[in-house]
């Protein structure tokens, strides 16, 4: 079995990272394996990337004890959002699609999605804040095609296949709906974008090449943020009559 990484060259330990330059050829080479492990591992079977873009109008709520009550709606010159939270579920996996023995199947996902919407009067002398209200979107789905394969024997349906969603990055814009000049708007039309991941994962058993186990670094220590004197020797005791001055010339105090 294998045993701590070394390099048999130089006898130091192996870190992660990128293989060392030949010098004479300029391209990276790392040291030979030194056997071969069956490790069980999540694979990845297929995995895409999505970009949606979701547009929604919303009312301002102003009823009462609703957030923007008793506001005057006239006053009303640019709405700002900001993106609480925004997650990806997986609502449904398809059976397979012609031809049924490729295992591309339909999964189809719903993006949950809440933001804070703010209303600005932007007349001079600074911008004043008229309201804040959270607006919600669970009504968005699409679909994509992914190579989703059956349960293993191995591991059977414990093993996978798992669906996963993530949203890895998301942002929004609104603007006021366009009112005659005088009037309140009363409804404000939002834009969310959403950039997701949708993989397909499995356990398998893998045969890989071993340069032997992973041996940690030493840590590094974490610089002081605050130096201190320790021990603080001219704070332990009382000051005394006679004091150290001058580069160790000692003179006696007067009374």
């Amino acid at each position: 079995m294998a045993g701590p990484a070394i390099d048999p060259e130089t006898g130091q330990f192996l870190l992660p990272g990128r293989c060392p330059i030949n010098e004479y050829t300029g391209l990276p080479e790392c040291p030979p394996p030194t056997e071969l492990d069956c490790l069980v591992v999540e694979k990845v079977f297929d995995q895409c990337f999505k970009e949606d873009i979701i547009v929604r109008k919303f009312p301002i709520p102003t009823g009462l004890g609703a957030a923007c009550e008793n506001v005057d709606l006239t006053r009303v010159d640019r709405v700002t959002c900001q993106v609480l939270s925004a997650e990806c579920v997986v609502v449904d996996v398809s059976p397979p699609i012609d031809p049924p023995e490729e295992n591309i199947r339909i999964v189809t996902v719903r993006q949950d999605v809440e933001i804070a919407i703010t209303l600005w009067d932007d007349d001079p002398p600074v911008p004043v804040l008229l309201c804040t209200f959270n607006e919600t979107i669970t009504d968005f789905f699409n679909q994509v095609p992914l190579f989703v394969p059956p349960p293993g024997v191995l591991f059977g349906p414990a093993g996978g296949p798992f669906v996963f969603c993530e949203v890895v990055n998301s942002t929004c814009f609104c603007i006021p709906e366009t009112v005659p000049p005088g009037e309140p708007v009363t409804q404000v039309i939002c834009t969310v974008k959403i950039c997701k991941v949708i993989e397909v994962t499995a356990f398998i058993k893998l045969l890989v090449p071993v340069l032997g186990f992973c041996v940690p670094r030493p840590c590094d220590a974490a610089p002081q943020q605050f130096e201190i004197e320790c021990p603080p020797i001219y704070e332990l005791f009382p000051p005394q009559q006679d004091e150290l001055v001058n580069g160790g010339v000692v003179a006696r105090k007067k009374k």
